[in-house]
């Protein structure tokens, strides 16, 4: 009886501790299984690796430290991977604090790629178009007139909108997002152009209807989505002078561990209150 009370009363700081180990060990020495890639991850990459160089892509970016964990390894692959296909994109966003995270995470993709990613040039083969304060606005706006939308960011002036008339001439639209800035892009597009989503974990469930459905090409999930992607682009791209893997493969294994830390500690916590109130015990 005494175990059963022991175990039930295990003080929260002993789990803490257990967690910081747990998490330590694997941050420092992780360790690495095979991954099976979901299929929404095999879509959002198979869709952007069949773009032709020079087409154009609306990446809105929302995220920012907050959900970086899981967010900033799905944005920095997404960029690798346009970088390589030579596939020019524009930042947005609806978040104050997200152009300038998103243009700090470009920049170190592009040191990180081979010298050959020096040649991709602000304003021509990319650009950061800022923050949009109301995203009801901004998205309607740029449904119905891109070309002015992103004009009071001084975005048309630039090589890069060259010969870009419409929302529709663009090859997609990919949020990167923590918020429900999805939403308003599903209730506006129009079917103007086709949308991926890369989202954290928590939002999964509201939006994998979506890809069921087909109104989503592809998603990326969490850090398991980022994981995906970097894994595939190490299948595409496997010569060491490409960098694949980042946090999105090193925080699967802490990830990991600690999820198990969590449902073990739920189960025992309550197999021990079971088993006292069968026996009577004041808990």
């Amino acid at each position: 009886m005494k175990f059963w009370q022991t175990l039930y009363a295990v003080d929260r700081r002993v789990l803490y501790a257990i967690l910081i180990v747990l998490v330590a060990w694997q941050v420092l020495m992780p360790i690495t299984v095979p991954n099976v890639v979901l299929p929404m991850s095999q879509s959002m990459f198979d869709k952007v690796d069949s773009m032709k160089e020079g087409s154009l892509v609306l990446v809105e970016s929302d995220w920012t430290t907050s959900t970086g964990g899981e967010s900033r390894g799905q944005f920095k692959g997404l960029v690798r991977h346009l970088i390589r296909k030579r596939v020019r994109f524009i930042l947005t966003a609806i978040d104050p604090l997200a152009p300038g995270i998103a243009r700090i995470a470009v920049g170190e993709v592009l040191k990180e790629e081979p010298t050959d990613a020096a040649r991709y040039v602000e304003g021509t083969d990319w650009a950061v178009a800022g923050y949009f304060p109301n995203a009801e606005n901004h998205v309607l706006s740029m449904v119905t007139n891109v070309r002015k939308t992103l004009g009071t960011k001084g975005i048309t002036d630039m090589p890069i909108m060259r010969g870009i008339k419409d929302l529709s001439d663009f090859e997609a639209v990919i949020l990167v997002t923590a918020s429900s800035s999805i939403n308003v892009w599903y209730e506006r597009i129009r079917g103007k152009a086709p949308i991926g989503l890369m989202c954290t974990a928590v939002m999964a469930g509201e939006n994998i209807p979506y890809y069921a459905s087909g109104q989503l090409f592809g998603m990326i999930i969490g850090a398991k989505g980022a994981f995906d992607y970097e894994d595939l682009l190490n299948t595409a791209y496997s010569d060491k002078k490409f960098v694949n893997y980042q946090s999105g493969r090193r925080y699967m294994s802490p990830l990991f561990f600690a999820l198990v830390l969590l449902i073990v500690s739920v189960i025992v916590g309550n197999v021990a209150m079971v088993v006292l109130r069968k026996r009577g015990v004041q808990q």
